[in-house]
């Protein structure tokens, strides 16, 4: 009785939260476009755009405060690395860091050129990326510790609008011509990669070191999960201009743009369906703590905010596979339709961190043992290796990373 009380009482609080779960608006006290977001925790979020303004909750957005930058210059950037160190960049190459949550904001240098976005890999780092619009003939590409500003012929005449490093020293850029570039030494080289595209990409986001989302004009949306070394073009349903990417774990992804325009994808970006965003406004910049807290903010002041377990239900089960018994106290079944050879079974937590991993399966069923995983919700990617050579039919990528056959959710219980 105790069992089935707590089975009854999980799926309708997830039940209740997908239903109601929803986009809804925030007032931010300006009417200045906003261009960027960022958030510390799921109580403290900044935001930051045209004219110098920049706005700070301490409330999960209940309440916005006017946030004092320093400059009225069009900020176009704002990421932090801690609840107190961050930076921000923009118009005439500023580029300003706060070590006070935001207080006081110092500026680091200047210039003529518009920045974008930036990254600085850890808080004590001088070394920090920024990119932007085109200075002289390049793109600008500039590491202000070391001066360094390489100039490639594939940065030429192009502008640079995102920058992402999945740790401190892999890292990739986008911009004008379907640009991706890829550096794994924090920028001493960079080399460029096959997007596949001719369209403007505004940003990119990686959850690790082989999957990662780029997003731009005319609804194009790229996905790798090889590092870049092959993307694809999963179709977005959408012509609008996309801005803005957000992981909130391995399945779990949303995307932002003109008109009002939000995307999410519940199996790592393969397919994507729209929410409604109750705003026509541009949305600039997406981001949130995992599942449960996402913002985004755009034009004219607009900040609208997500909150709950979101989706829970939606395509249960993706691809041609059966789970049983699902919940679960100790183990579970898998089951598809095609024979298996050499797959590979992940688990995930509501984090989307790694958990649990099988690999080698070969067959049509693999059993799942709980061991020493916790009570709850978990998430599951079946994947297969692609054919050894092109005469079976493609190629092994060179992550070794496989096709994903289905994709699909666990409850775990106690007895």
């Amino acid at each position: 009785m105790k069992k089935l009380f707590f089975l009854s009482a999980l799926f309708t609080a997830l039940f209740y939260m997908t239903c109601f779960a929803q986009w809804v608006s925030q007032t931010s006290g300006t009417i200045q476009n906003l261009n960027s977001i960022y958030t510390t925790s799921t109580t403290n979020v900044y935001t930051v755009g045209d004219n110098g303004v920049g706005s700070k909750t301490t409330n999960g957005g209940t309440t916005w405060a006017n946030m004092a930058t320093g400059t009225t210059y069009h900020i176009n950037a704002i990421r932090f690395l801690t609840a107190t160190t961050g930076w921000f960049c923009g118009q005439w190459q500023q580029n300003y860091k706060t070590t006070n949550s935001g207080t006081t904001w110092s500026n680091l240098a200047g210039g003529v050129t518009t920045l974008n976005d930036i990254f600085y890999p850890t808080v004590s780092s001088a070394s920090g990326w920024v990119v932007g619009d085109i200075e002289g003939t390049y793109g600008m590409l500039y590491d202000y510790a070391t001066g360094n500003y390489p100039t490639y012929s594939f940065t030429a005449n192009k502008n640079l609008y995102g920058i992402y490093f999945a740790n401190t020293t892999i890292g990739w850029v986008v911009g004008d011509g379907g640009l991706i570039i890829k550096t794994t030494n924090f920028g001493t080289l960079w080399s460029q990669q096959t997007s596949g595209t001719t369209q403007t990409l505004k940003k990119i986001m990686f959850i690790n070191t082989n999957e990662g989302i780029a997003v731009g004009n005319s609804g194009i949306i790229l996905k790798t999960i090889n590092g870049g070394t092959n993307w694809t073009s999963p179709t977005s349903g959408t012509i609008q201009n996309l801005n803005a990417v957000y992981y909130a774990d391995a399945l779990n992804v949303w995307v932002c743009g003109d008109n009002g325009i939000i995307l999410k994808s519940s199996d790592g970006g393969l397919t994507w369906a729209s929410e409604t965003s109750g705003t026509i406004e541009n949305l600039n910049a997406i981001q949130g703590i995992g599942l449960t807290d996402i913002w985004a903010c755009g034009n004219n002041g607009k900040i609208i905010y997500r909150s709950g377990i979101i989706s829970v239900f939606e395509n249960q089960l993706q691809g041609n596979i059966s789970i049983y018994p699902n919940p679960f106290s100790t183990s579970t079944t898998l089951q598809t339709n095609n024979y298996l050879t050499n797959a590979t079974l992940t688990v995930y937590n509501s984090y989307g961190q790694q958990v649990k991993q099988i690999n080698n399966i070969s067959g049509q069923t693999v059993t799942l043992q709980r061991d020493n995983l916790a009570s709850g919700l978990y998430f599951i990617r079946l994947t297969d290796p692609p054919p050894l050579s092109p005469s079976e039919g493609g190629q092994r990528d060179s992550a070794g990373v496989g096709n994903i056959i289905a994709t699909g959710k666990l409850v775990i219980t106690d007895n």
